[in-house]
């Protein structure tokens, strides 16, 4: 009997030190979801600037062309996949890579796999693919040189025509605590006037340099920007999940500990039960 209460009582303690950990991890993961919170308000400010002066430009009759605009023919194709360099968030990642599987598999020819974070990596040279380039164990404070070089490769693969087309499997926040994973088409770039924006054209404008100009080098502007917001979207997600999963496993931690708790309260009340019957017996044998 002794023994089983202090085998219940190292594990009721295993698992108090558990509940701590996740409960630490939770409020790890909530803080740097605040941080790239702040980081996309920071952040819509400026792509929404780009996307006034773009759509000023798109108002105009001038004829305006682009090589990351050029629509061709689907020949080949290459597919982003952005995952978490670490687990401890659920399912987010096992999503992710079973949407990218999804689209793999609708097509004839396997795209160029361009791949972020060290559990898709993984699980695709697991599955039997290759990848062109890969960013695994990348440190925060590589965030920004990571988004220019991926978005430098996606404009390279499409503008020498070693792909005609560019696609993203990432998690895109929904609102509040959700979010769903998506497959989105980047390249070719599709511009579009913002629906419900009020341009005044009445006024003439001097643009400097010219607007054929201004557009050849605002289109990778805007392009890099775009790429930014899914980065900080998909990072947004990941915490999200992660924080959810924390909360989960100290919530079970703690269900886990008060079942344990009662186990050992019965089975020391037992014992107690089974002291006073022997002690009770031995005074009535006693007495005969």
């Amino acid at each position: 009997m002794s023994g089983q209460l202090r085998a219940l009582k190292n594990r009721i303690r295993g698992v108090e030190n558990t509940q701590k950990i996740t409960k630490a991890m939770e409020m790890v993961a909530a803080a740097k979801l605040k941080r790239f919170q702040k980081l996309r308000e920071q952040t819509t400010p400026y792509v929404q600037a780009l996307e006034g002066i773009l759509n000023r430009l798109l108002v105009t009759d001038i004829p305006l062309h682009h090589p990351l605009l050029e629509e061709r023919e689907e020949k080949e194709a290459a597919l982003l996949v952005i995952t978490s360099d670490t687990g401890l968030c659920g399912s987010h990642n096992q999503n992710l890579i079973e949407e990218a599987k999804k689209f793999l598999k609708s097509r004839s020819k396997t795209p160029f796999l361009v791949g972020v974070g060290k559990n898709g990596v993984n699980a695709f040279l697991r599955a039997g693919y290759t990848w062109f380039q890969d960013f695994a164990d990348t440190k925060t404070i590589q965030f920004e040189f990571m988004i220019t070089e991926i978005s430098l490769l996606m404009e390279e693969l499409f503008s020498e025509k070693k792909v005609d087309a560019v696609y993203v499997v990432y998690a895109h926040p929904t609102g509040g605590l959700a979010h769903r994973v998506t497959t989105e088409k980047l390249l070719p770039f599709r511009l579009e006037a913002t629906a419900g924006t009020s341009i005044e054209t009445s006024s003439p404008y001097i643009m400097e340099p010219s607007p054929e100009a201004l557009f050849a080098r605002l289109v990778p502007l805007v392009f890099e920007a775009k790429m930014r917001m899914i980065f900080i979207e998909s990072m947004i997600a990941e915490h999200t999940a992660r924080m959810n999963a924390m909360y989960q496993a100290t919530e079970n931690a703690k269900e886990l500990t008060d079942t344990l708790v009662l186990l050992r309260n019965k089975i020391r009340q037992a014992a107690i039960t089974k002291e006073l019957i022997e002690i009770v017996s031995g005074s009535k044998a006693l007495k005969l």
